[in-house]
This record gives C-alpha cells, structure tokens and sequence, in this order.
C-alpha cells in the first residue's frame, strides 16, 4: 500500500555552483583513491568518490577526473588505473590523496601489482582496470575502464557525506 508523502516546503533556486556542491555533498559515496604509475615508474594517485560499477559484461568501473588533475595524463599515459577503495581507518590516507603534496605516496603502506600499479594495504578493495575509453565531458573526463583483476579484502569502507568522512555505522 502506498503512503502518502508529508508536505514538503521546498523552494526553488537558481542553480549555482556553490548549490550544486552542497546538494551534491547531501548524497553519501564510497572514498578511493585511484592510482596509476608514470612512465618512470613512479607511484601516483588521487581521492575520489565518483567511482561507478559500469558494467558487468564486461566488467567495467568508470571515475570521473579533473581535467587540472595532475594524474589524469598519467593515467592515459599508463593506460591502467587500480582503484583502492578505503577502509573506515583511512581518512588520512584519501586527505594525503585529495592533497596537491608532491610525493603523496610518502609513508604509505602499498605494495606492486603484478601489472604494476599501486594497490593501498589495508583498503576494503583494490580493483585494476585497463582505460578502455575517455569521454570528455563538462571540467571532467570519463574514464571507462576494464576490470583485469580484483582483490577484496572486506572491512567497512570509508564514506563521503556532506564534506566529511564518516563509516556506515555512524550514518
């Protein structure tokens, strides 16, 4: 049976940039922090929470990057990407992440896949993907990638809501 819905004062607004975050705040997301390697070798990675199982035949997970991200070009670059996703006892690993500090690997436990990228220990999952395509969209771009391996390790997974960090339990 249906219920009825309560009355909702609601108001419209013009759309601004600084609403469109804080609506977008409002909606809780998983924390990651993708990683990839130059073509030098060196480890580098970002925080992000737009992360999204794409598909499952094939497997796919797509992230939405900045355009001004300093890791964007080295992902295509790379072509592979892993996407680490954090447990509740990482908050500090996804500030060092979303933080334009040079060396962000600096005092991270992680270790080398065997397609050589960075997989964080400890996160609740790690899953490498192949860029399987780019799509340019807005300030972002869409990368598309291939599922070539995943390793979970369970644990609860850190959250984003309304700017902060929390768990499951605590929401």
């Amino acid at each position: 049976m249906l219920q009825a819905m309560p009355d909702i004062k609601t108001s419209a607004h013009v759309a601004s940039a600084d609403l469109f975050k804080t609506v977008s705040s409002h909606w809780p997301s998983g924390v990651a922090v993708i990683t990839t390697v130059g073509n030098d070798g060196t480890p580098h990675g970002l925080t992000m929470s737009a992360v999204i199982s794409l598909s499952l035949e094939p497997m796919q997970y797509l992230i939405s990057v900045d355009k001004k991200s300093s890791t964007l070009p080295l992902i295509k670059q790379c072509s592979r990407f892993c996407i680490n996703f954090l447990n509740i006892s990482q908050g500090d690993i996804g500030m060092k992440f979303a933080s334009k500090a040079d060396d962000k690997f600096a005092g991270i436990n992680y270790r080398t896949s065997r397609f050589g990228l960075p997989l964080i220990v400890g996160a609740v999952s790690s899953i490498t993907c192949a860029l399987a395509s780019v799509v340019l969209s807005g300030d972002h771009e869409i990368l598309i990638g291939d599922v070539l391996e995943i390793e979970h390790y369970g644990g609860e997974p850190l959250v984003h809501l309304r700017r902060a960090f929390h768990t499951v339990a605590s929401l």
